[in-house]
């Protein structure tokens, strides 16, 4: 608008020291710049017949859907609320989607966001949480983190992002398989166990699901085949710290006597925070690795085939991504000690 206001003011100026020569002179010199013929003529006819170069207060077209009383009830209706989408508000406003996408987009500073997923935890558990968190950091920022962690695999996942959705021409000529997934009842799944540290992955304890990690086996098929060999290979010269979860399991009289007896350095029960995965970089490993796994869509009917895909995935994951995320547990378990969980 600025632009075309001082656009016009010159031609009102110049049509002024001109006026004698004629309108085609007029036009001529503001053409050779470049500026549109119908442009040039418009503001020589609204010089001619002397009006204001600015625009009058209150003229032009009026608003009936971005009124102002429509502006603070899409506000209203919107702003920090869930469970309402735009349709829904062109609806009580009897106008279309287009109108309130651009009255929120003109006139308002509201955005449409992402709810994020959070633990669901209790604001007691927070505030411990937090605490917990910054005594580890006073006591262990200068060890080298393990971290231990369980998660489950299906033969197929289609609601990891990028598998839920298709493109398509012509939805009608999409094949069955494509705009479609199926979901079994009971599907099948493949536990998955592995440690990692700065310094890799430890060798996994894959299983078909069903079989529960209880202590004799969390020990046995773990600790003993698979955490003290790691621990061992590469941790020997250095000072760590073994992180488990929470799990029952994990802090079982039997695995911790055995800990105790191989002078594994493992985080107290009492120090350990509940339901606190902002601290634990092996939950974004997982979905590393997931996305690995089911990379372009892929899902299989067996399940040998998926234990051999996660095996050949684990292998695939970059290792300076591993390390980058366990050489940030300091720097996570700092910024909740400070600023409490995000």
């Amino acid at each position: 608008m600025a632009k075309d206001r001082t656009l016009k003011l010159r031609v009102y100026q110049f049509y002024a020291d001109n006026i004698d020569k004629g309108k085609k002179f007029v036009a001529k010199h503001f053409l050779d710049e470049g500026v549109p013929k119908a442009t040039v003529y418009r503001h020589i006819k609204s010089a001619e017949q002397n009006k204001p170069v600015g625009r009058k207060i209150g003229s032009g077209r009026k608003p009936h859907i971005a009124t102002k009383p429509n502006i603070r009830k899409v506000k209203k209706w919107m702003d920090h609320k869930d469970g309402i989408s735009g349709r829904s508000v062109a609806r009580r406003l009897n106008c279309s989607h287009t109108w309130v996408q651009m009255i929120l987009k003109k006139y308002t500073h509201i955005r449409f966001y992402k709810k994020t997923k959070k633990p669901d935890r209790s604001e007691y558990h927070t505030k411990i949480g937090r605490i917990k968190c910054g005594k580890i950091y006073k006591q262990y920022k200068d060890v080298h983190f393990i971290l231990d962690d369980e998660s489950y695999f299906t033969l197929s996942n289609n609601k990891l992002s990028g598998n839920d959705s298709f493109y398509s021409s012509d939805i009608s000529k999409t094949p069955y398989d494509v705009k479609n997934w199926k979901c079994a009842k009971y599907e099948q799944k493949v536990l998955v166990w592995v440690a990692i540290s700065r310094f890799g992955v430890s060798d996994p304890f894959i299983v078909r699901s069903g079989f529960s990690i209880n202590q004799s086996v969390y020990l046995n098929q773990c600790i003993k085949k698979r955490l003290i060999p790691f621990i061992q290979k590469y941790h020997r010269r250095h000072k760590y710290l073994f992180w488990p979860d929470l799990a029952t399991s994990h802090y079982a009289h039997t695995v911790t006597k055995y800990l105790d007896n191989q002078k594994v350095s493992y985080l107290p029960k009492l120090l350990n925070p509940a339901n606190m995965p902002e601290v634990r970089p092996v939950e974004d490993f997982w979905a590393i690795l997931k996305r690995e796994v089911y990379k372009n869509g892929w899902s299989t009917k067996s399940i040998p085939n998926l234990i051999a895909r996660i095996r050949s995935s684990l292998k695939k994951i970059d290792q300076t991504l591993v390390q980058r995320l366990m050489e940030g547990v300091v720097k996570r378990l700092d910024t909740v000690r400070r600023h409490g969980v995000p």
